[in-house]
């Protein structure tokens, strides 16, 4: 049984799901806004992960 939070996304799919370049989704994993993970060769992110960022990018910045 998988569960939602156990659900890993390429670069790719996380970059689409975030609308980002991949080189932007890689920023993003260096600045500590993401955690990358690897699994053998590839590197994946957590789907809870980017859904989370890309709830976080959609807010509004507040006034200053």
């Amino acid at each position: 049984m998988t569960q939602n939070s156990d659900e890993y996304l390429n670069s790719e799919e996380a970059s689409s799901i975030l609308g980002v370049s991949r080189r932007t989704l890689e920023r993003y994993a260096k600045e500590g806004k993401i955690q990358r993970y690897k699994k053998g060769t590839r590197v994946v992110f957590k789907k809870n992960d980017v859904i989370r960022l890309k709830k976080q990018l959609e807010e509004p910045l507040p006034d200053e």
